[in-house]
């Protein structure tokens, strides 16, 4: 196990916002990330998992705890026939591409994705309005007290960019996934068109969480995306301090180089606020925020607490 202490945050964002943490612990396998929580309880500081960091905001305050980031040894799969077993910190994008090359399809849609597999679990993240839900058999987690859980699919809970992973205190460890066999060369093809895609469609070269905002199935069906949306009220583009709506999608919020936590939150807000008093609608974000006392929580949440 490896503990770094006073660790910039910076480094881990994908929105290269945040202050400083305590701790943080990368851990190689389940009597390391045990060790971990036997020492943060031990100093009794708060503490969180943390994946890729592709969707979370950290305070600009840093965070008083420790963050446990899962190493290595938790970046492996296992395929057995149409099954895999995937541990939760294999990089989403690197996992699909070995399903490709074993001629498994079924995560296309994943490819372009910057999770971890255990982000991915606990997000149920997806594309092309498609959800890793559909493909998972089983997930493996740990509690607090460090007992270890299996549960079957329908035991989840998942629906929409939601699992029960959000609602409980485990730690996603791995998880077993059902795919469909096709042709290596059609899976790629699929792949490519895919990332081209998001590669025309989505600002790739200023820091982002990529999607901030839920697509509602009601609100899409009224009024469209939550981009769309955005763009519609008049937002696209709309700068505070060092962030803005991106010009490129206007459900991205983009670092233009020197944002801070509290210049995207408020961005956040008035794009809520504007949707709801021109729609009727109140947009949900797939985005976290850590605060400084190490809680995660919605990042729509965080906002409106900002301005209430």
């Amino acid at each position: 196990m490896n503990i770094y202490k006073n660790v910039s945050l910076k480094q881990f964002s994908y929105w290269r916002v945040g202050g400083c943490a305590d701790f943080v612990f990368v851990v190689n396998s389940i009597s390391e990330l045990k060790d971990a929580l036997d020492y943060l309880y031990k100093l009794e500081l708060p503490f969180l998992i943390i994946g890729n960091t592709s969707n979370l905001l950290f305070s600009g305050a840093g965070v008083r705890g420790g963050l446990i980031k899962l190493g290595p040894g938790f970046s492996y799969c296992d395929f057995k026939h149409q099954v895999v077993t995937v541990g939760a910190g294999i990089y989403l994008p690197y996992f699909v591409r070995q399903c490709v090359n074993n001629g498994l399809s079924g995560l296309e849609h994943l490819i372009g994705v910057p999770a971890t597999l255990g982000g991915a679990v606990y997000m149920n993240a997806g594309s092309q309005r498609k959800s890793l839900s559909e493909n998972i058999l089983s997930v493996d987690s740990i509690d607090k007290k460090g007992n270890l859980i299996t549960r079957r699919e329908s035991d989840c809970s998942f629906s929409y960019r939601n699992s029960i992973f959000q609602l409980n205190s485990e730690f996603i460890l791995s998880a077993k996934i059902k795919l469909q066999s096709k042709s290596i060369s059609l899976i790629r093809r699929e792949c490519l068109t895919i990332l081209r895609s998001r590669n025309k469609k989505f600002p790739r070269k200023k820091p982002s969480c990529g999607s901030v905002f839920i697509s509602n199935p009601v609100m899409y069906d009224t009024y469209g995306p939550p981009g769309k949306i955005i763009e519609d009220v008049g937002l696209k583009g709309f700068k505070i301090g060092g962030a803005s709506i991106s010009s490129q999608h206007a459900n991205f919020i983009v670092n233009e180089g020197d944002a801070t936590d509290i210049d995207i939150l408020s961005l956040i807000a008035i794009a809520i606020e504007k949707v709801k008093n021109q729609t009727g609608f109140q947009l949900k974000s797939e985005a976290k925020y850590v605060t400084e006392d190490c809680r995660l929580m919605n990042a729509d949440a965080a906002a409106l607490a900002l301005i209430n």
